[in-house]
């Protein structure tokens, strides 16, 4: 066992980590980069200079073995040592279950170290897109600012919101992280277009002459999965390339909702979605926003954002459980309107590496949180009864 100098002690659970490559297995058990690596060293820094003790773990790592240790990981002089380390006091769930399977595996070594320790859930879970905006559609000052939202239900359900709608429709996943699988549908002089991308986030566009093709091609796209139907927003910029708004949130040192920062990601040209994993850049929010519209209305734009994140964040949590942090999606049209489009209880940081101050603060923040939870060591658990099956991902 490692010798824990600290008093307080932080478990990351993460996904499994890549499998180390042959030629530099060597004597060396320890792989040569994490998920999320250059967070997770940023977490760990800055837990051991404030005297909380982090390490790394995954979901596989939880059964067996002694009943008061986990295997894991700790860095030591910059890199990450295997070892046996205790039960943590707070636990930081930064997990991809991508299968049912591993959604499972997650959910037991959850409630096993639960059972072993009552450790201190630093972030829950959101359900999915649907859950959460049902949740979110509650709030009477939030509701203004929510796309339309319905369950894709079959060819009939799409008739009708196509009607509803007749300047398009857009369709994504429940539970789909990165623009994968989302669906932009328009009526154009010469058919039906269908784009958006697939499943492994590549660009797609069909088109067809005949409604009732178009709403067979969706069918079989959909499959069994649950999908969610909005009214297509124009949220492009001057340049006519998609955009939206991330903005972090996250609690502070007192526990208290605080604006960490945020950042305008631009999609690649012609594409229906901005995120970064579909190619698209970031950028700092005030001025990307100055660039599209100027710097007064810019700096209303985002004053507006803060209020709507911090409000969504205290309504999910009041319903869901305790959360740490969230990202915010946002799309402007080039009128100014703001949408709210997404909330994710596991962001992820990219989008924010160009802001200093904020991507210090993205670090920083989860680990005072922890500590103060630590100092307290009441546990507050998920409420069961909002338990889904289908988790949200990580978010860049």
């Amino acid at each position: 066992m490692a010798e824990i100098p600290c008093s307080s002690v932080l478990g990351i659970m993460i996904s499994e980590p890549s499998p180390i490559p042959s030629s530099s297995a060597g004597g060396d058990d320890s792989p040569p980069v994490m998920p999320e690596d250059l967070f997770c060293r940023r977490l760990s820094r800055f837990g051991q200079s404030i005297g909380l003790f982090v390490y790394l773990f995954c979901a596989s790592q939880v059964t067996g073995g002694s009943p008061r240790l986990i295997n894991g990981f700790r860095l030591k002089h910059g890199r990450w040592q295997h070892g046996s380390f205790p039960l943590p006091d707070v636990l930081y769930d930064r997990s991809l279950p991508r299968t049912n399977a591993q959604y499972k595996e997650a959910s037991c070594a959850l409630a096993e170290l639960k059972r072993l320790k009552p450790y201190i859930l630093l972030n829950g879970s959101l359900p999915g897109k649907l859950d959460v905006y049902r949740e979110l559609e509650r709030d009477s000052q939030l509701s203004p600012w929510l796309p339309s939202t319905y369950k894709y239900e079959g060819a009939s359900d799409l008739t009708q919101l196509m009607k509803h709608y007749p300047e398009g429709l857009f369709l994504k996943p429940s539970a789909g992280s990165h623009g994968k699988g989302a669906l932009r549908l328009l009526r154009r002089d010469d058919g039906w277009h269908i784009d958006g991308r697939d499943r492994k986030n590549r660009p797609l566009a069909v088109i067809y002459d005949n409604w009732q093709d178009v709403c067979r091609w969706i069918h079989r796209f959909v499959a069994s999965l649950t999908y969610i139907v909005q009214p297509y927003l124009p949220l492009t910029g001057k340049d006519g390339r998609s955009y939206d708004v991330r903005v972090l949130i996250q609690k502070d040192e007192s526990g208290k909702w605080s604006f960490t920062g945020a950042a305008v990601r631009t999609g690649q040209r012609g594409s229906v979605t901005a995120n970064l994993h579909g190619g698209g850049s970031a950028q700092g929010a005030l001025e990307a926003l100055t660039e599209q519209f100027d710097s007064e209305t810019a700096g209303r734009l985002l004053g507006r954002m803060r209020w709507i994140s911090e409000r969504a964040a205290a309504a999910l949590e009041n319903h869901f459980g305790r959360l740490a942090e969230l990202g915010i999606d946002y799309g402007i049209e080039q009128g100014g309107r703001i949408w709210l489009l997404e909330a994710n209880a596991k962001p992820g940081r990219k989008a924010l590496e160009g802001d200093e101050s904020a991507a210090r603060l993205a670090v920083e923040r989860p680990i005072r949180y922890s500590m103060k939870l630590a100092a307290h060591r009441q546990p507050v658990y998920q409420f069961g009864r909002n338990q889904r099956r289908y988790i949200q991902e990580v978010h860049p």
